[in-house]
């Protein structure tokens, strides 16, 4: 009967678990390597994510309850393994990872003694239960609300209709005047506004068509050279700057790099005006190209009839590029077995990979941080524990992110994120597109996502892969509610409190969970609504 102790044992630790060795040790440090894809996914020390659905929490808490137990009961020459491996004895992988008179180890030991039925004599923990989070807050006014809302989506005052629309049903009526704004061209612009906040992709170094490599797109990515009216004049005849055919001129070029640095931002506001499943922004099999940019790419004599001003710069419609072409020999160099880009939503835009840049050392790590960040609402940086001796490690080990417990808790997770990216590898910041000439690096975890590796057939599209598998990801649905959520308010989520020993730890770990069980709900219902990201601004709101 080896887990006869877990049973009266787990009702005794029911709160001081949840509150203490949970909280404050076993989400923050132990969950980091000993989960299904950590470190120590082989271990039979194996916790769950309780920041999951909160009909979930409960169940998760449990058997991660039962996992400590056990490790807590089972013992070495007398003293727990619990104890022992968090220390960095018994060959534990992760080495020290508390010291002796931490207050993590303080809280650890105390579960021990209280698993094991010995004394206590630290205070008990409150059997207080806290009421509803929001319970005793009075709530904005509706048409406080409305004001507050009208400015931040749209751009104005609410019109008298909708203020007469709260005043008569309050946030009954809400819903209606939400989906009347959400089809405004104020909305959309404020839209674009805030995911360039987001994603950055703006502000990419060097000029607009830069985007664009020489390689190939030699012939066609600075084609607004023709329209220059000193082409065919001499040094002496030439037009100053203040001539009106200079002026214009001017102006062409300048509305072209600005539709240069936009597309990823109309790839936003497509999806969402035409009510398309917001996974889009990471499996969309094509682009949005104006007429000045579709030149740019060299396709405007086959697009020129589906727009209607072929002089607009910002009239964007959807359109697919075919592989990429060495424009000087016109040789095919980018394996497709369609033929075509193989487009995966932003991933793939040359502006989103312009914007995050890789170099030999860094070897797409940047690309994978974001990815995480912009698509799964996951900073990697948090998973990666302070070393202090970087150099010791470095002696140490042969290679360190594959072999140092530090520095693996991150490259698992960031590295094979970064080998899909690998045929983006061009360092010289004279493109995009372009795998390494030696290949990619061995000395890296293997291409893939949690686990799962890339497929050989699936090499040429690395990103469609990524993309498909984003979508399905329920940490997608979340990471855009937050984006939605900053739109709304200009404020980030808020992140889980790192000091335990502050005394408002407690109360802003629940703040934290209460604004994320929130999130959660919303994302459910984003979800279900096949991805409409209109239905998460009004749950939200």
């Amino acid at each position: 009967e080896p887990d006869r102790h877990l049973g009266p044992a787990c009702l005794v630790v029911g709160n001081f678990f949840a509150d203490e060795v949970w909280a404050k040790v076993g989400e923050r440090t132990c969950f980091k390597c000993h989960n299904a894809n950590g470190d120590a996914s082989d271990s039979d020390f194996l916790l769950r994510d309780t920041a999951s659905r909160r009909t979930e929490y409960d169940e998760t808490l449990r058997h991660n309850r039962l996992a400590f137990a056990r490790m807590a009961s089972a013992t070495s020459h007398d003293q727990s393994l619990l104890l022992l491996k968090i220390c960095g004895q018994l060959e534990h992988g992760g080495g020290e990872v508390l010291e002796a008179d931490s207050t993590g180890y303080r809280i650890l030991d105390r579960f021990v003694r209280r698993i094991r039925g010995e004394a206590d004599d630290a205070p008990p923990v409150s059997d207080y239960e806290a009421p509803p989070f929001f319970d005793g807050l009075t709530m904005m006014s509706p048409r406080r609300l409305l004001r507050r809302v009208s400015l931040s989506l749209v751009g104005r005052l609410p019109s008298e209709s909708e203020q007469a629309a709260v005043e008569s049903d309050g946030l009954q009526a809400m819903d209606a005047i939400l989906e009347e704004m959400l089809q405004e061209d104020g909305f959309y612009e404020r839209l674009r506004e805030a995911f360039n906040d987001i994603f950055l992709t703006e502000g990419y170094d060097d000029s607009g068509e830069s985007a664009l490599s020489y390689t190939h797109f030699h012939k066609t990515r600075l084609w607004f050279q023709q329209r220059d009216p000193n082409r065919e004049r001499s040094k002496e005849d030439r037009l100053n700057y203040s001539h009106p055919d200079m002026i214009a001129y001017t102006r062409l070029v300048r509305e072209y790099r600005e539709a240069m640095r936009r597309e990823p931002l109309e790839l936003v506001a497509h999806i969402v005006r035409s009510d398309r499943p917001f996974t889009e922004i990471v499996t969309a099999d094509y682009i949005m190209v104006s007429p000045y940019t579709s030149r740019g790419y060299g396709i405007y004599e086959e697009l020129k009839d589906k727009f209607t001003d072929s002089e607009d710069h910002f009239e964007f419609i959807p359109a697919r590029l075919k592989a990429l072409t060495d424009d000087r020999s016109n040789q095919v160099v980018q394996e497709s077995e369609t033929g075509y880009y193989p487009h995966a939503g932003l991933l793939s835009t040359f502006q989103y990979l312009k914007r995050y840049p890789t170099t030999e050392t860094n070897r797409n790590r940047l690309r994978a941080r974001m990815y995480f960040e912009h698509f799964l609402g996951v900073d990697i940086l948090q998973l990666a524990p302070r070393v202090n001796d970087a150099a010791a490690i470095s002696a140490t080990y042969e290679i360190p992110t594959m072999q140092a417990a530090d520095c693996v808790v991150c490259h698992k997770t960031l590295d094979p994120i970064a080998g899909l990216f690998q045929d983006y590898y061009v360092v010289d910041g004279k493109g995009i597109f372009g795998p390494r000439k030696d290949g990619w690096y061995e000395d890296m975890f293997a291409p893939g996502l949690d686990g799962e590796g890339l497929p050989d057939d699936q090499r040429w599209r690395s990103l469609q892969w990524l993309g498909r598998r984003t979508a399905a990801d329920p940490r997608f649905a979340v990471a855009m509610v937050n984006h939605v959520w900053y739109t709304l308010t200009g404020r980030r989520p808020l992140l889980p409190p790192e000091d335990i020993d502050d005394p408002m730890f407690a109360a802003r770990r629940r703040a934290y969970r209460a604004e994320r069980d929130e999130f959660q709900q919303v994302a459910d219902r984003f979800a279900e609504s096949n991805f409409n990201l209109k239905v998460a601004f009004k749950e939200l709101v």
